[in-house]
C-alpha cells in the first residue's frame, strides 16, 4: 500500500522556472505538478524551510501563483521540495485531464463552482462536499428542451410552446414542461439529472480552453441539488471521446501490464460498467499485457482502448511497474468488481448499520473492525480488509442524501485503512499487539490504560515521532474516548503529518466535550488555515480570544491571516 495517496494527480514535467522567496529570486527546476502543487529542486544555498511562503512563475504549464513550502529533502541533485499552490485552482485543459480535476475535487470534499471555458463555450459544474450536484451551460444545444427534443421525449411543437412560456413566466424549462403536461411530475428529477450529466460528459470532448475552481458557498436558490456519480461520469465521458489520437496519447505501451489498484478507494466506486468494461476487467490480473487483453476479449481495438483509458482515468486499474509484484486480489472481490452493481436501497437498516458502526468503530480496535482474530494470517487480514473497505466505502452508498452519514462512512473507512496499514506491517503489528495487551498491575481499568498510553504519546510527540504519537493517542482513545485532550493531541499529531481533514475531525470531537476550550479552538483554526478556509479559521481565532484574551496561538493565527 505504498502508493502515493495524494488526491490530485501529479504529472511528470521537467521545466526551469523562477521561484521568489523572502524577496530573493531563485532558479528552480520543476519535476512534476498537480492542480494544487509543484515538485521542484533548487541548487542555491539560500536557507529554505518548511512553511516559507513563495511566489512561483512557470511557463509550461502556465502556473503563476503564491504558495507555501510543505516539505524539503536534500539530495545529490540539490534541495528537493514540495510547493503547495495557495489560491484558486486553475489551469489549461491541455495540462490537466477533466477526470483528474473531478476526482481530486471529490476526494478533497471541496464545495464550489468549476467553470470551464473554450472559445465562446462556458460550462459550470456545481460541487458540494466533493459531489457534483448540478451543471449549467451557455450553449443552446445544452438546454434541457433541446436535449429532450433530440432524444424524442418532446415534439418540436411542444418545445416551441415551452420556450414561449419560459420567456413569459421566467420559470425553468423543466417546470414549464411539467405544467404544460409534456412531462410527468415524477419524471422531472430524472430528466434534470440526465441533463446535468450530459453537460458534464461534454467536458471530456474539449481539447482546448481553461478552467478555474472557485471555492465558495453555492447559491442555494439557483441550484437544484442532485447526486451525480463522478466515477460513472468520468468512465463514460472518456468513452465518448471521438479523437482516437487523444485516447492513444493517454495510454501506455501495448506491452505494459494492467493491474487492479490496491486501494479500495479506487476499486469500489459508483460505476455501472458496460459489457466491454466487464470484459476488460475480467482479464486484469497483474500478468496480462494490454495487447494480450485486447486479443483475449476480441473487442474492436478502438472500443478496447477507450475502455482501458476510461478504467485508468477512474483509477480502478493502473499500470504495473516491472519491479512490483502483481496485486493479488481476492477472487470474490474481482467478481464483485466485474458484476453489475445496482443502486443501494436507502432504508432504515442501512442507516442504523452506519450509525451503529460509527458509534463503536474505534472501540472495536483494528482486529475488531476487520472482523479477524489476533492470530489471523496476513492473507486473511488482506481479504478481510477488502471486504470491510467495500462495505464501508462512501461511494458504495453514493445515493445517501444525508451528508452526515457520508462523513461517518468516511470516518469508518479511514479507520479500516489504518487497521490494514498497521496489521499488514509486521513491525507495526507487533507494536500494536504490545499496546493492546499492556496489563501492568497498576493499570486495572481502561481509563488507567488510556492515561498511560496518552502520556507515552506525548513523550513521542515531543520527540517529533508523530506517527508513533498518532498510534499511541489513537489507542488512548480506544480505551477511553471521553477525554477531550486525547482527541486534541491525536489531532495535533495528525496535523504534523499534514493529515488536515482527519485532524479537523479529531479536534472537532475534542470540542464537543469542551466547546469553550481556547486551545482547541485555536488549533482547529490552524487546521482550517491549512485547508485554505481563512474565514472559518478567523472566526475560531476570534472566539478563542474572547474566551482567553491574549491567547498566543489565536493571536498568531489572526496575524497570519492579516
Amino acid at each position: 500500500m505504498g502508493k502515493d495517496k495524494r488526491h490530485f494527480k501529479r504529472y511528470p514535467k521537467v521545466s526551469d522556472f523562477e521561484l521568489r522567496i523572502n524577496n530573493n529570486s531563485l532558479k528552480a527546476r520543476m519535476l512534476d505538478y498537480s492542480l494544487n502543487g509543484v515538485g521542484a529542486v533548487v541548487k542555491d544555498t539560500l536557507p529554505i524551510r518548511k512553511g516559507d511562503l513563495i511566489d512561483l512563475t512557470v511557463k509550461e504549464p502556465d502556473i503563476k501563483a503564491g504558495g507555501e513550502i510543505v516539505w524539503t529533502n536534500p539530495d545529490k541533485s540539490g534541495l528537493r521540495m514540495g510547493l503547495k499552490v495557495i489560491g484558486r485552482m486553475k489551469g489549461l485543459i491541455k495540462d490537466f485531464r477533466p477526470a483528474d480535476i473531478l476526482i481530486g475535487l471529490q476526494r478533497t470534499c471541496k464545495t464550489g463552482i468549476l467553470r470551464v471555458e473554450s472559445g465562446d463555450i462556458v460550462k459550470r459544474v456545481y460541487i458540494k462536499n466533493g459531489d457534483m450536484i448540478f451543471s449549467a451551460s451557455n450553449q443552446d444545444e445544452d438546454r434541457l428542451g433541446d436535449l429532450l427534443l433530440r432524444e424524442g421525449r418532446i415534439t418540436q411543437e411542444q418545445f416551441d410552446h415551452s420556450v414561449r412560456e419560459l420567456k413569459r413566466t421566467k420559470q425553468r424549462q423543466g417546470a414549464v414542461l411539467v405544467r404544460l403536461g409534456y412531462l410527468k411530475p415524477h419524471e422531472l428529477v430524472t430528466v434534470v439529472s440526465h441533463h446535468a450529466e450530459e453537460i458534464i460528459l461534454s467536458l471530456f470532448g474539449l481539447e482546448s480552453g481553461s478552467f478555474v475552481f472557485e471555492e465558495t458557498p453555492l447559491p442555494t436558490e439557483e441550484v437544484i441539488t442532485l447526486k451525480l456519480s463522478a466515477a460513472n461520469l468520468i468512465y463514460y465521458g472518456v468513452k465518448r471521446i471521438n479523437n482516437l489520437q487523444l485516447i492513444e496519447g493517454e495510454l501506455p505501451s501495448a506491452d505494459d501490464i494492467l493491474s487492479f489498484s490496491p486501494d479500495p478507494l479506487d476499486l469500489f466506486q459508483d460505476i455501472r460498467l458496460d459489457e466491454s468494461g466487464k470484459m476488460i476487467t475480467s482479464c486484469v490480473n497483474g500478468k496480462t499485457s494490454i495487447k494480450e487483453i485486447i486479443s483475449i476479449t476480441q473487442l474492436d481495438e478502438a472500443e478496447a482502448l477507450k475502455t482501458i483509458c476510461a478504467l485508468l482515468s477512474v483509477r480502478m486499474i493502473e499500470i504495473k511497474r516491472k519491479e512490483e509484484p502483481a496485486v493479488e486480489m481476492p477472487e470474490e472481490i474481482i467478481e464483485e468488481i466485474v458484476r453489475e452493481r445496482t443502486e443501494a436501497e436507502i432504508n432504515p437498516q442501512l442507516r442504523d448499520m452506519i450509525e451503529d458502526m460509527h458509534s463503536r468503530h474505534e472501540g472495536l480496535g483494528y482486529y475488531g473492525i476487520l472482523g479477524v482474530k489476533e492470530y489471523a494470517t496476513t492473507a486473511e487480514i488482506k481479504s478481510a480488509y477488502y471486504k470491510a473497505a467495500k462495505k464501508f466505502h462512501p461511494d458504495m452508498h453514493f445515493h445517501l442524501k444525508d451528508d452526515s452519514l457520508k462523513d461517518k462512512l468516511s470516518d469508518i473507512f479511514s479507520y479500516v485503512y489504518a487497521a490494514y496499514a498497521t496489521l499488514s506491517n509486521p513491525q507495526k503489528r507487533k507494536d500494536y499487539d504490545k499496546l493492546i495487551t499492556l496489563k501492568p498491575a497498576r493499570l486495572t481499568a481502561n481509563q488507567d490504560k488510556a492515561k498511560a498510553l496518552f502520556e507515552e504519546g506525548k513523550l513521542e510527540f515531543r520527540r517529533n515521532k508523530f506517527q508513533d504519537a498518532e498510534l499511541l493517542f489513537g489507542q488512548a482513545i480506544y480505551f477511553d474516548g471521553t477525554i477531550g485532550g486525547y482527541h486534541y493531541y491525536y489531532g495535533k499529531a495528525l496535523m504534523k503529518q499534514n493529515k488536515f481533514k482527519d485532524a479537523e475531525k479529531a479536534i472537532a470531537r475534542a470540542l464537543k466535550g469542551e466547546p469553550h476550550n481556547a486551545d482547541y479552538l485555536a488549533e482547529l483554526g490552524f487546521v482550517f488555515l491549512k485547508l485554505g478556509l481563512p474565514t472559518r479559521a478567523k472566526a475560531l481565532f476570534e472566539k478563542a480570544l474572547k474566551i482567553s484574551p491574549g491567547h498566543a496561538g489565536a493571536s498568531e493565527g489572526i496575524a497570519a491571516i492579516h
